[in-house]
């Protein structure tokens, strides 16, 4: 199987200028945990996700560190979480340049992106245009819609022999 044959097709996009609030509305709205995130010319600049909500100074969830390991990360550590966890716009909490596969990536090698970047989403792309997107749910329907294919290893003689009749 290839990603186009999995990818969740419409895919739901919001733009870098919108709000978090926003953002956060249409996650729950649309049971969904990731969003990618076009510019104003339609090109992919981003993925908002459940994950990028955790720290935020508004619930009381933006990371506390002791002074001397805020000295040690240096001031860019601290202004780049400054803004994560009190930004308003959806670039402010993005992740940038988001890692994407094309249309006829193979399951195997999605697998392999998710672990290795530990990523639950990984955009579509042919070209500069998102076709689609494949997330750890699409995978899970993939196994699921395969699992009553592939024999049961356990089966004993008499259930081997009849699926061989039947076939």
């Amino acid at each position: 199987m290839r990603a186009h044959q999995i990818m969740t097709k419409d895919c739901i996009t919001v733009t870098p200028h919108t709000t978090i609030e926003d953002a956060a509305k249409i996650m729950l709205r649309t049971h969904i945990s990731g969003l990618p995130v076009m510019d104003d010319a339609g090109r992919l600049v981003g993925i908002v996700s459940e994950s990028d909500f955790l720290r935020r100074g508004e619930i009381g969830t933006g990371r506390k560190r002791p002074s001397w390991l805020q000295f040690i990360l240096g001031p860019g550590k601290a202004a780049s979480e400054y803004v994560h966890e009190r930004g308003r716009k959806v670039e402010d909490v993005m992740t940038a340049d988001p890692i994407t596969v094309d249309e006829e990536t193979p399951l195997e090698e999605l697998v392999r992106l998710m672990e290795k970047n530990d990523i639950k989403r990984l955009p579509v792309m042919s070209g500069r245009a998102l076709k689609g997107i494949v997330t750890r749910s699409n995978l899970l329907q993939a196994v699921a819609s395969m699992a009553h294919e592939i024999p049961d290893p356990t089966a004993d003689d008499d259930h081997i022999r009849d699926r061989i009749i039947r076939a």
